[in-house]
């Protein structure tokens, strides 16, 4: 059997688009090993993964580029496909425009086998502090249209020397021991940087969340609120600790993150002159999520955003299996086999806003918190021993997604463009 090339797949208007995993070379992909065809590859991806597809056309992405366009023969076995119910669709596509491609005009230029780590996300769910008469909205300012803004990257090519980073802000760190260290700021968020985002992730995404750490802790200094190093505020490493993580890429690591830092020194986020709230996530489902559906709070610059860049990778997609028993404690109710669960709205960005397991009606929100979904984008199917969840995303989906502004560096996008992509109506400014 051959081995499976692709990493997901999506069908749009009757159009198969496969994305190619990042580890697979493209010689091996178009070349025919032991006799077998592209066209051969991809009908058995098609046959081992049941999905549903009776067309012709099929569009092969890896890491939003365009590696080519395959027409295959009408001739596969369509009652194979439209009769079972077992051949489902995997991927909840909502999205009915064709996603945006960057095509390039040279693709032995791309980075294959890229380091794809997964890693969790430290997400801040309970402590945005933001009030609704603490916004000034003037709505003549938001991008109703969500484009990506045109900045020029910013570029410094004096860097520093390793551990030689400084600034003339100095922060009170609450250490998870107990003790308060006082540190700059640019040195600390170094080991933000480090312990929120994958050393292995391009320069611009980790510029990105530079400028993104360096708001949201400058943003808690102003509303007089502690910083600790663990997910009550954002998650820090020291160089001990980052040594002991990522052990013989130490150097290499440290120095790309450090650069990231000093390449975009002193520059934050601002909405109306004042600071924003710089929430961020790890994956999106392909859309980010409306701050209101998630806190209460409608916040002009935290609006619903499209994010299509997620979903070919391998941190969009997961099956979680879920005991009665455990469903039956946290949702305080008597859940088995013959229950039943409901989905009753949906917001524009597809998450769950309102659910009912038997009777009892429940927030997405509080489903996904209640039972440790990774995103309150989910599918539930109720089995004999439990209950299978489906989830799209990893995260709140509020602000910016990691890995979507990943894969927009990776396409080309700079800094400044995936910053004003995911936060609407910002400017990037210099303190």
């Amino acid at each position: 059997m051959v081995i499976s090339m692709f990493s997901n797949y999506k069908i749009i208007n009757d159009v198969l688009y496969l994305y190619v995993d990042d580890k697979c070379e493209i010689g091996s992909l178009f070349n025919r090993e032991k006799q077998v065809s592209i066209s051969k590859k991809i009908r058995n991806y098609i046959k081992e993964h049941k999905i549903n597809f009776n067309g012709t056309k099929v569009i092969l992405l890896l890491s939003g580029l365009l590696l080519g366009t395959i027409y295959l023969n009408n001739d596969l076995k369509k009652e194979d496909y439209k009769t079972n119910e077992e051949y489902k669709y995997v991927v909840n596509v909502v999205d009915t425009n064709v996603p945006k491609i960057n095509l390039k005009e040279k693709i032995d230029e791309v980075k294959l086998n890229v380091e794809n780590i997964e890693f969790d996300v430290k997400e801040e769910n309970n402590n945005l502090n933001i009030k609704k008469e603490q916004i000034n909205i003037d709505k003549s300012t938001q991008n109703s249209n969500n484009t990506i803004g045109n900045n020029a990257s910013i570029s410094n090519n004096n860097v520093s020397n390793l551990n030689n980073v400084s600034s003339d802000k100095l922060i009170n760190l609450r250490r998870s021991n107990g003790e308060i260290t006082e540190m700059d700021l640019e040195e600390y968020l170094v080991g933000v940087v480090a312990a929120e985002m994958p050393a292995s992730f391009n320069i611009e995404a980790l510029k990105a969340q530079s400028v993104v750490a360096r708001t949201y802790t400058l943003k808690l200094l102003e509303s007089d609120r502690e910083i600790t190093d663990d997910v009550k505020t954002q998650v820090y490493k020291s160089n001990n600790e980052l040594q002991n993580m990522w052990g013989s890429n130490y150097t290499n690591y440290y120095q790309k993150i450090k650069n990231a830092v000093d390449q975009t020194n002193g520059l934050v986020i601002k909405y109306n002159g004042s600071l924003i709230d710089a929430v961020y996530h790890s994956t999106s489902n392909g859309y980010t999520e409306d701050a209101i559906n998630v806190w209460g709070n409608n916040i002009p610059y935290l609006k619903t955003v499209t994010s299509p860049w997620d979903t070919s990778d391998t941190s969009y997609l997961r099956n979680t299996n879920i005991e009665f028993d455990v469903i039956s404690n946290a949702l305080k109710i008597n859940f088995d086999s013959s229950s039943t669960i409901d989905v009753i709205s949906r917001d524009e960005s597809n998450r769950i806003l309102k659910v009912r397991f038997n009777d009892k009606e429940y927030s997405g929100v509080e489903i996904r918190n209640l039972l440790g979904l990774r995103s309150t984008d989910f599918d539930a199917e109720i089995s004999l021993n439990g209950v299978n969840f489906t989830t799209r995303g990893y995260g709140h989906g509020v602000g910016m997604s990691q890995y979507g502004a990943n894969g927009m560096a990776k396409s080309g996008y700079s800094f400044e463009q995936i910053l004003n992509h995911y936060y609407l109506g910002i400017k990037i400014v210099k303190v």
